[in-house]
């Protein structure tokens, strides 16, 4: 027979149990005039990867990648340029210069996403073998689409959408696989019209949340107006169980998520044309029927195109990173012609912040020792309660 003291012990160990799977404290905090001190430029000069007709943007692009007078974060696509023939179009792609792992949550807050006639945004993840290291799609719009999209991308082993899974998102193809659905991977449409386009910036933005563990990866987009009081950039935790029912859920169940993702690197980009948005079927979904012999790229990308890309920048408030993991790598060197850093950089428990006379960590220095020792201990203290709990139970 169960005592009352039983019960109530049982109780409060079940109840620290979920409060532990659901908090993680903030590790990085990405906003402001040194937001990009936490990212690097892409090796590669131009679009190599998904046939777009973009140069990447550098340091010295001031006028495409600042912060504006509000404090937010602006990267953008150069429309006051008339590219020639023959020339790409300079636009911005950044990416982390940390990797991540499971037991992580991506929080991004914006006021403005690209959009527009030619323009693929993205904010995702990728794995360093990409497809075989996996890939997390987080927000993803292109031309005039009114809603955001999700995705994995997964190579080898079984990821497919668990059909039972509680979400609030439309599923559009369930399997995963790179070499399936003509690589679109397993996608979600948000049924939220406000979660992307002109309504987006009209309801005054929102946030996306992505949270990765063994379990599942679980995407929530919350309009501006329904936004929680915990979800600030200066939050020191962050705890999931106050954002209810997700908008996409790719469950263990259905998903290899432990084997198909290693340590991801996060990207953020605009792309133009290319191998999604510039697809004439897609294209003229929400744009003009192409003329004659016309294509995306001499429609939309040459000669002038300062009202085409009026609408293709981010503008955003912070990027924030929550971990409990250790063994991710951290790295955060200072970009020159950037600004000071004062991103913060731990393993998963303090905040350093770098640039203001501390060192750079990474996950194997002492701090991350020290924290995994005291999460060691919380997680054999837990252990006690429950062997406690289950003694007087018996």
């Amino acid at each position: 027979m169960i005592s009352k003291l039983s019960t109530s012990l049982l109780a409060v160990v079940l109840a620290l149990g979920g409060v532990q799977a659901a908090q993680y404290p903030l590790t990085e905090s990405h906003h402001g005039t040194t937001f990009f001190d936490g990212w690097r430029f892409p090796a590669e000069t131009y679009d190599n990867t998904t046939n777009g007709d973009t140069f990447w943007a550098t340091a010295q692009n001031t006028s495409l990648l600042y912060t504006n007078d509000a404090g937010r974060v602006i990267l953008k696509v150069d429309n006051t340029t008339s590219v020639p023939y023959n020339e790409k179009r300079y636009a911005p792609k950044l990416l982390s210069k940390n990797t991540y792992g499971p037991g992580t949550v991506f929080v991004m807050d914006a006021v403005h996403l690209p959009y527009g006639c030619s323009v693929w945004g993205a904010f995702w993840t990728q794995g360093a073998n990409w497809p075989a290291g996996g890939e997390i799609d987080i927000f993803e719009g292109i031309n005039q689409r009114k809603e955001n999209m999700m995705a994995l991308h997964t190579s080898g082993g079984t990821c497919t959408i668990d059909q039972n899974s509680q979400m609030v998102g439309r599923i559009d193809a369930t399997d995963c696989d790179q070499s399936a659905n003509s690589g679109s991977g397993c996608t979600v449409y948000d049924q939220n019209e406000n979660s992307y386009g002109e309504a987006f910036s009209q309801a005054g933005g929102g946030i996306f949340v992505t949270e990765w563990t063994n379990d599942a990866i679980k995407i929530w987009f919350i309009s501006r107006s329904n936004v929680p009081d915990s979800l600030s950039a200066t939050a020191d935790t962050f705890d999931t169980s106050v954002l209810g029912t997700p908008t996409a859920e790719y469950s263990s169940s259905t998903c290899d998520i432990t084997n198909l993702f290693e340590p991801q690197t996060l990207t953020l980009n605009i792309a133009l044309c290319g191998d999604f948005a510039g697809l004439p079927a897609l294209l003229e979904q929400t744009c003009p029927v192409l003329e004659g012999d016309k294509t995306c790229y001499t429609t939309y990308v040459i000669d002038d195109a300062s009202a085409t890309y009026a609408n293709a920048y981010f503008e955003l408030n912070y990027i924030n990173i929550y971990t409990t993991n250790q063994t991710a790598g951290n790295d955060v060197p200072t970009v020159s012609g950037i600004g000071k850093s004062t991103t913060t950089i731990t393993a998963g428990v303090s905040k350093t912040a770098s640039g203001t006379g501390s060192a750079a960590t990474n996950g194997t220095n002492a701090a991350g020792s020290n924290s995994s020792a005291g999460r060691n201990g919380v997680e054999w203290g837990l252990m006690g309660l429950i062997g406690l709990g289950l003694s007087l139970i018996i």
